[in-house]
């Protein structure tokens, strides 16, 4: 267990949705360091409209906990019995026992698309028919290997991503940090829009997935390292690991 004064003071800027942040905040101030929120992302719920034959997929699929969040209650009571529940990860999967899921199976980590399409699971899915829930503007490497693999795929889109608005209190104070936990791609790419890519190149990036690492880098960051998964206790390890006062400041 981590001591108050593990993080010693350390600023760890948390850019996760609002609604997602409070957790990982309250871990980072009980550890002795100083959370900043600083949303990245908006989340905006939208209408589902297309929901027929949902009572006949087999398997369903949730690629984040704002899927799952964002996922009606009166869907859920469409999906057969005997459904198959697949989660990203460990935070999805909490996220999905939560809202009532059962017999939820996740992938392992790190959690991801790559990591979902290595399971047993989605391994032989000829002719099975396979709903993933998401936001807009999502990857398509999933949707697309299934397909490959002859599963019959398609979307469920339960949110939009949106640009949040920063003012200049916020961004002065987010600029302090000495830490950035950033948990997606379509993140990062914000947070250099709200706050300047040049004025964050050479902070300390604590990222959930190798893809974002590799984004990251492209982008011209130097200092990242990857968490084991997107859960607040993997994003706390690596903060303990990497940013307390035993590894001192960079």
């Amino acid at each position: 267990m981590a001591t108050k004064s593990s993080l010693d003071g350390l600023k760890v800027l948390v850019t996760r949705p609002e609604h997602q942040a409070r957790s990982l905040c309250d871990m980072v101030v009980n550890a002795g360091g100083e959370a900043i929120a600083f949303p990245t992302i908006d989340i905006v719920p939208i209408a589902v409209h297309d929901v027929a034959d949902l009572n006949k997929q087999d398997i369903i699929i949730f690629v984040s906990q704002n899927a799952v969040i964002y996922f009606d209650s009166k869907l859920k009571q469409m999906l057969a019995n005997d459904v198959l529940n697949i989660a990203v990860g460990a935070s999805t999967a909490t996220c999905m026992q939560q809202h009532g899921f059962h017999a939820i199976v996740q992938a392992s980590p790190p959690a991801g698309t790559e990591s979902l399409l290595a399971m047993s699971e989605l391994d032989d899915v000829d002719g099975k028919q396979i709903v993933i829930v998401r936001g807009q503007n999502g990857r398509e490497l999933l949707a697309e290997t299934l397909t490959e693999r002859g599963a019959k795929t398609r979307y469920i889109e339960v949110y939009q991503r949106a640009l949040p608005v920063s003012t200049q209190q916020m961004t002065k104070q987010a600029l302090s940090a000495e830490r950035i936990i950033v948990s997606s791609v379509n993140s990062l790419v914000n947070l250099c829009q709200l706050l300047g890519k040049e004025n964050i190149k050479n902070k300390h990036l604590i990222v959930v997935s190798n893809r974002i690492k590799q984004y990251a880098i492209e982008q011209g960051f130097k200092h990242i390292d990857v968490a084991e998964d997107a859960s607040d206790h993997a994003l706390m390890q690596q903060l303990l690991n990497k940013g307390g006062a035993t590894n001192g400041r960079k």
